[in-house]
């Protein structure tokens, strides 16, 4: 008979399991929740939920703190067993895909840095360091927000009505979605997703699941693929793609060395 199933992070401390509780953890937020971005809003979100599960709703959804460096497979808050609040006193290292979650709501405090495959946040997410991802980070969703102390580093960066704030710079080969919605202390190249370049280096196999949305016209008629971009980028399908581990940029051409 098999024994009971292992927690994806047992190294943490829970609030399901005993080993922390609401007064814990409403100290370790008044402690590391610096952010003050959009009125302090995941500070203030990571006190509701802590408030709400000591009351014995979203039963569902755990507390954990965990101190020093983490190193998951894979980090998906809103798969069962889900994570409401993660505090992580130090770097959040995850080999694959990070993914929080917006319903139900997620909150996550990394005192270091979170490194990732991919990153997609719907939920509150502040992170003392960098955020890095060796592949691509979608921001997505206007009810929550992220805040970044350090720099945001990846290939690909993409923004839908997403508020989030970094303090450093936004290094990336392409960054695309609504500018408005993202800011940083340093300048970044910003390009329309409408833009003939965006094309230019988004994997094949992208586009070709953005086709249907991507060349068609107005009123639906299909256009010359080699004109510029009619319609926005569709960011179910985007998600859907990045989730599965695709790039969502083409490989670099090989710079030719001169003879």
């Amino acid at each position: 008979m098999a024994g009971p199933k292992k927690h994806p992070i047992p190294q943490a401390k829970r609030f399901s399991a005993g080993t922390l509780t609401a007064e814990t953890a409403l100290a370790l937020v008044k402690k590391h929740a610096r952010g003050k971005f959009a009125k302090s809003s995941t500070a203030r979100a990571a006190k509701r939920f802590i408030e709400e599960r000591a009351a014995g709703d979203r039963a569902d959804s755990d507390l954990l703190h965990a101190v020093g460096r983490l190193t998951l497979e894979e980090a998906t808050l809103g798969r069962r067993p889900r994570i409401g609040l993660l505090i992580v006193e130090g770097d959040l290292v995850v080999k694959g895909r990070y993914e929080d979650s917006l319903d139900p709501e997620s909150v996550v405090i990394v005192t270091g840095s979170l490194r990732a495959r991919d990153v997609i946040t719907r939920g509150f997410l502040e992170v003392h360091g960098d955020l890095v991802a060796r592949q691509s980070i979608l921001f997505l969703d206007n009810d929550a927000c992220a805040e970044v102390f350090g720099d945001v580093h990846a290939p690909f960066v993409y923004t839908s009505q997403h508020a989030v704030k970094v303090h450093g710079g936004v290094k990336a080969r392409l960054v695309t979605g609504d500018d408005k919605h993202i800011r940083s202390a340093e300048k970044h190249v910003f390009i329309e997703e409408t833009d003939r370049r965006v094309r230019e280096v988004l994997s094949p196999k992208l586009l070709k699941v953005f086709a249907d949305e991507v060349f068609e016209d107005e009123e639906g008629e299909e256009v010359d693929p080699e004109a510029p971009w009619i319609d926005a980028i569709d960011t179910e399908k985007l998600t859907a793609f990045i989730r599965r581990g695709n790039p969502a940029l083409a490989p670099k051409s090989p710079v030719r060395r001169k003879k």
